[in-house]
């Protein structure tokens, strides 16, 4: 990374661990693991969930502890072409799809989940947002700004889903497009997790891994393999810190660099 870009506490890399719609095991082992050593995350609630509501103090007490708890909107809506395409129909979790979207329908649906968020777990000025399904447009054709307005709204950044291996360079970061590895589906395989960590290293850059539930199919050894991936971050040459904490240090290294 070309000087003077520099991380905190002289770290070659940031990194973001972030947990998506907010099942039970967030609570009970995702955040454990990283209290362990002194770590926070950014946990996106799909609000309308309703364990998610049922267990409001537990993440309203999580905020509190210094995890970032962010707005994945209420309906948890995506498009519906990719399903449609392949199983011939939508998800019972996704009556709705993006594609019917209005402007006003997105710009309600961010707003009532930023709402209960405030309301429920408490205010934070620099929350931030993730898409649900990766999803970026409303209606047919696709429209980005309709979305990326709703989001605005609220939130100064969001999160999308990336490729594999994908990192942020924080000189060029689009803030409503922070790019996420995706952390399910390995098993207790944890390489491709420590992948896009060490690929950060390599360019001075920003990683941001996305996980959903900590266990699935396999959960002694997927809990195994994010405790590897927490203790690899912890001992490496990380600064590891919620999705706001970073996007806020990085707006206001180029916001200095530009004074320059």
């Amino acid at each position: 990374m070309p000087a003077p870009w520099t991380w905190p506490n002289r770290a070659r890399a940031a990194v973001s661990l972030t947990y998506d719609d907010g099942d039970g095991s967030l609570i009970n082992e995702a955040m454990p693991d990283l209290e362990a050593v002194e770590l926070r995350g950014t946990f996106y609630l799909h609000v309308g969930r309703g364990d998610v509501k049922q267990r409001a103090a537990d993440w309203q007490a999580a905020h509190k502890r210094g995890h970032e708890i962010g707005n994945h909107t209420v309906r948890h809506a995506g498009r519906g072409e990719p399903y449609m395409k392949a199983y011939g129909k939508l998800p019972d979790w996704m009556p709705l799809p993006l594609e019917k979207f209005t402007p006003k329908m997105i710009d309600d649906e961010v707003t009532a989940a930023a709402d209960w968020l405030r309301e429920n777990i408490g205010p934070d000025p620099d929350r931030t947002f993730a898409y649900p399904c990766g999803a970026v447009a409303i209606g047919d054709p696709p429209d980005e700004k309709s979305y990326d307005a709703a989001v605005l709204r609220h939130h100064f950044a969001a999160r999308v889903g990336g490729a594999d291996g994908c990192v942020n360079d924080p000189l060029a970061v689009n803030f409503l497009r922070i790019a996420s590895s995706n952390g399910d589906h390995y098993g207790g395989d944890v390489a491709p997790l420590i992948k896009p960590c060490e690929q950060a290293v390599a360019v001075g850059g920003w990683a941001v891994i996305g996980f959903h539930g900590i266990g699935g199919t396999n959960p002694t050894t997927e809990r195994a393999a994010h405790k590897t991936l927490i203790a690899h971050l912890h001992a490496g040459p990380y600064w590891v810190a919620p999705v706001k904490t970073v996007a806020r240090y990085v707006q206001t290294m180029l916001e200095q660099s530009r004074k320059k």
